[in-house]
């Protein structure tokens, strides 16, 4: 009977939401559930199938694959929107399903664990992100080994080419490690398991304590985050019985082609030093306009833009903009980059033509304005 009543004035909250402040619903029906009944997660993820979905970067794009496949199974529920803490989670799962395939913020992922027992969690990659918030990188893998050990009868999958994620998986009862021929990481100096200096042969790494992407159960080709992680979201839902789709790479990538003030434009989602490098790789064009804000979901502290390799945009025309445009200008400048500075994305946009075509690397909020009809 309370959780019959607390769904009841969850839903009217989501809805009062919706008609008078013009919003979603989808967070404040979580809250107000959360709060009236806090074990509402364990009791509403009980017969059904939960997936859970979690890592720095690519955690939306992805989640939103495997979804995909899972529905394939039967009725899924996922939080499409990106809404990834425990109310997010909640939201979706006062909806009737089989399946709930759930994006889940890192931090946020070994309480979903506990509390929602689910079936198998994908594990993606784990590099330094909002400072402000999180914790260092060996924090929350700390934190995920811990879950993983006290979850035996979930299957993990896991791309084990990032340390963090193979030191996690090594707690793994069950589990699927996944390796792309091996990459490099910026944070991965150290073995996260036993503190001393890891090997690393070119891309691959090795340790005395036996860490080592070398042992995967899954080998595919090399290839940029967007592909791994649809190959990544295939193979877990093959672990479910979800047979394989071939997915559009660019759906992974938060990407978006636009017109904006008459010119073509691509607009990509950057967000930390692993996301701003991994699209810095991708830019082709030589017109360039990087916004970066500051706001809470963006990340308030922008000293990670010291941690980026802007080399890239060397001989491009490049214009920044942004509530923090003069701390990318400035970071630019120190690399010997030229930039220009603008006040306002309609000014940026003004110095370029409508023949030309502009790439835009855009922080959350500004990313979110740009694209949203």
């Amino acid at each position: 009977m309370r959780l019959r009543v607390s769904l009841s004035i969850s839903r009217l909250a989501g809805f009062l939401s919706q008609k008078i402040l013009r919003r979603s619903g989808e967070t404040i029906q979580g809250k107000v559930l959360l709060t009236l009944y806090p074990n509402a997660l364990a009791t509403l993820s009980k017969n059904r199938t939960i997936v859970l979905v979690s890592g720095t970067n690519g955690k939306t794009s992805t989640t939103r694959g495997l979804a995909q496949l899972i529905s394939q199974l039967g009725t899924t529920v996922t939080n499409k929107t990106g809404s990834n803490l425990d109310r997010g989670s909640a939201t979706m799962l006062m909806q009737p399903s089989q399946y709930a395939v759930l994006e889940v913020d890192e931090l946020y992922l070994p309480r979903l664990i506990a509390q929602t027992h689910p079936r198998a969690v994908l594990l993606l990659n784990l590099s330094r992100d909002q400072l402000h918030r999180m914790h260092e990188v060996q924090k929350v893998a700390d934190r995920w080994r811990t879950a993983v050990a006290t979850a035996p009868d979930t299957t993990f999958i896991g791309d084990t080419d990032d340390p963090f994620v193979a030191y996690a998986l090594s707690a793994a009862k069950k589990s699927i490690r996944v390796s792309f021929g091996g990459r490099t990481h910026s944070d991965g100096a150290v073995c996260p398991s036993c503190g001393i200096y890891l090997r690393w042969t070119k891309t691959n790494f090795a340790c005395a304590c036996g860490l080592t992407n070398g042992n995967a159960d899954e080998n595919r080709a090399p290839g940029p985050a967007a592909y791994r992680n649809a190959e990544l979201a295939n193979i877990a839902g093959a672990a479910l019985g979800a047979k394989p789709m071939t997915f559009d790479i660019k759906s992974f990538e938060r990407a978006v082609e636009k017109t904006i003030s008459g010119i073509p434009s691509s607009i990509r989602l950057v967000k930390n030093p692993a996301s701003w490098s991994e699209a810095l790789a991708t830019v082709k064009g030589q017109n360039i306009i990087l916004i970066l804000n500051a706001r809470e979901v963006d990340g308030i502290d922008t000293s990670w833009l010291w941690d980026v390799s802007f080399d890239a945009l060397r001989g491009k025309k490049i214009i920044v903009c942004g509530e923090r445009a003069h701390d990318i200008h400035y970071r630019l400048h120190v690399a010997g980059i030229e930039n220009t500075q603008e006040r306002s994305v309609a000014s940026a946009f003004a110095h370029f033509a409508p023949t030309d075509h502009v790439e835009v690397l855009a922080a959350y909020t500004a990313f979110t304005q740009l694209v949203t009809p």
